[in-house]
């Protein structure tokens, strides 16, 4: 399944309902039911392999076809793989929201519609989170030991993701919901007490993790004092947000002295960015293209 030999369009939904059934804990072991999970994740490699070839193959009606069944089998391999995210098994909880992240963050080379870009965050992110927030607590303690780890894995992939797709969720008008969102539940995890303690390691990751996010934000000109995006009201609902994570952020990312340049040039065009197209960068700092940010983003990551 994972190499594609005998996998077609016609039989790729069945043949992941059926690896779906060997990695389900009635019927195999942790190896099998990881291997099993590795097979769902790998058939992405013929999902995007579809995808390249619909394009060049088809005309323009059949390719359009082609992709929304395409799409489709992608959003069930996610939804896929997402029950497994919640196993009471360590090894394959973890191991689900790894190949879960590889499958999300592996859709750029398919083209994901924006709503469903949204859709995912919403009934795919941000439940799994929400989720495993709830099998923390003291009642699940007997069924799902290690959730701490679990936690850790879906932060980190809710914020790549969340980077990944920045450049085009930041144009939808449901961005500032999608990022209020964000933060909400990353405030949760920060607050998430294991037997009674707070964690040491998960305000340290999202601290970090955090920062990251909202330094390619300003540096891409999606958050700054007069924001292209919603506003000052997105400035301000930010920063009352990332106060009751992590309060010190804001003097790191925005130093009073830049921010006070920052304002004072906007005062002075007197015109609105959004209008004008500016980005909310200094004249005088080196912009980066996002894809410069991201890839500089995951690899300060990996160090985490």
């Amino acid at each position: 399944m994972a190499d594609g030999a005998h996998l077609l369009p016609a039989n790729y939904i069945l043949c992941l309902n059926v690896a779906a059934q060997f990695a389900d804990c009635h019927v195999g072991n942790i190896d099998q039911s990881v291997r099993s999970l590795d097979l769902m994740a790998g058939s992405l490699i013929s999902l995007i392999r579809w995808s390249h070839k619909a394009k060049e193959a088809l005309g323009q009606e059949a390719a359009i076809k082609m992709t929304q069944d395409i799409t489709e089998m992608w959003l069930r391999l996610i939804q896929g793989l997402r029950k497994f995210c919640k196993d009471q098994r360590d090894e394959v909880r973890d191991h689900a929201i790894l190949m879960l992240q590889r499958c999300l963050t592996g859709a750029d080379r398919i083209h994901i519609p924006e709503d469903l870009w949204l859709q995912c965050f919403d009934q795919v992110i941000f439940t799994l989170l929400d989720e495993l927030l709830n099998l923390a607590q003291p009642s699940f303690l007997k069924d799902y030991r290690n959730t701490e780890g679990a936690i850790v894995l879906a932060l980190k992939l809710m914020f790549k993701v969340f980077l990944q797709s920045l450049h085009h969720l930041s144009r939808s008008i449901s961005f500032c919901k999608l990022w209020l969102g964000v933060l909400s539940l990353t405030e949760r995890c920060m607050k998430v007490k294991f037997k009674g303690k707070r964690s040491e390691k998960i305000p340290e990751l999202i601290s970090e993790l955090l920062k990251n996010t909202l330094f390619v934000m300003k540096t891409s000109g999606i958050l700054g004092p007069s924001n292209p995006v919603g506003g000052d009201s997105f400035w301000k609902l930010t920063w009352l947000n990332v106060h009751k994570i992590c309060p010190s952020l804001q003097s790191e990312v925005f130093p009073t002295n830049e921010l006070e340049k920052l304002k004072k040039q906007h005062l002075q065009a007197d015109r609105s960015p959004l209008a004008e197209g500016n980005v909310i960068v200094s004249p005088a700092e080196n912009r980066l293209s996002l894809i410069d940010l991201l890839k500089h983003h995951w690899g300060a990551e990996e160090q985490i």
